[in-house]
């Protein structure tokens, strides 16, 4: 449930104490600010109601003033901004409309008046957040897998070319894990799809108990997940890498009644602030290495690794009849 707050401005103490009685009536919370300065500060905040009543009399600031100047600095979420005054001019309402005012109010102020503007309000703020929570859970589902919750390939990319930009800018380590589900096509054979792919969330959120809160996972295949470790040298990452097979393999999962075991092999590779699509490449090979190996293994990138990886024919031939 939103909480209901606003900030008040009114130099007038008998007008400003009525004014928030009628609106503690209306079960809001309200913040006075002494004058126009203060209310301006206070709606710059994060955590700023998302109402203001203001007067055109508040001192330093006018209330006009004040809307102009929050409206100028473009605030990251909606304000329902109403302004206050006793004689107002058709000068003052033309410069209210154009400070960005959503109501002008005539003092004194009737409760059915104030009543009837705060739903009008409360309408409008409402639409915005339905709008606002709507473009969000867009945007989580066309960055995110809808499985998984991990960032989708183009996504993760997208935020490891961010983070080389970094380690570029400030020498820092960075390295990728590449981690690859043992034998899942068999695994879906035996089980069904249906199965296989209540495994995969299960997995994921294993791993992620097995990670900082600044590390990054995304799906880059079908059981094939890319895992970026900021901070991180090669050395660490492998340890990292083992430590993320062995939890997996320690324990089979449940799911409806049924117990899978499991295993990944993970290769590791350091960045070094070159292309990432050159170190995920360099993954690639470690991976291609670790299931070489015989699988559940983990297996950090190097020269004298590289070359032990046989070519991709012979690879084919060892794994015919051996699902991936």
């Amino acid at each position: 449930m939103v909480e209901r707050r606003i900030l008040l401005t009114e130099p007038d103490t008998e007008r400003a104490e009525r004014l928030t009685q009628m609106l503690q009536a209306m079960q809001y919370t309200v913040e006075r600010a002494e004058n126009g300065l203060a209310a301006l500060q206070r709606l710059q905040d994060a955590s700023t109601p998302e109402m203001a009543l203001l007067s055109t009399d508040s001192p330093l600031l006018g209330g006009a003033e004040v809307a102009l100047e929050v409206r100028r600095r473009a605030r990251r979420h909606q304000l329902w901004l109403m302004l206050m005054s006793e004689k107002p001019s058709a000068e003052q309402v033309a410069m209210a409309h154009d400070a960005g005012i959503d109501e002008f109010l005539v003092q004194p102020v009737s409760e059915a008046e104030l009543r009837m503007r705060i739903r009008t309000g409360e309408r409008v703020l409402a639409v915005y957040r339905e709008l606002a929570d709507a473009a969000a859970a867009r945007e989580f589902h066309s960055t995110h897998d809808p499985l998984t919750g991990a960032w989708r390939r183009e996504a993760m990319l997208d935020l490891l070319f961010q983070e080389t930009d970094r380690v570029q800018r400030l020498r820092t380590p960075l390295s990728l894990l590449l981690l690859d589900v043992d034998r899942f096509s068999a695994l879906n054979l035996r089980h069904g799809c249906v199965l296989g792919d209540k495994v995969l969330p299960l997995l994921i959120s294993r791993v992620r108990n097995q990670l900082r809160s600044y590390d990054m996972v995304g799906r880059v295949d079908e059981d094939e997940f890319l895992l970026a470790l900021p901070g991180c040298v090669l050395a660490h990452a492998e340890q990292q890498a083992n430590r993320l097979r062995q939890s997996i393999a320690r324990r089979p999962f449940v799911i409806d009644g049924v117990e899978v075991q499991i295993t990944v092999s993970i290769g590791a590779a350091e960045s070094l602030g070159r292309s990432p699509l050159v170190v995920l490449r360099e993954a690639e090979r470690a991976l291609a290495l670790a299931k070489q190996r015989g699988r559940n293994c983990a297996v950090a990138y190097t020269q004298s690794a590289a070359t032990q990886v046989q070519r991709p024919e012979s690879r084919r031939k060892v794994a015919t009849g051996t699902p991936a």
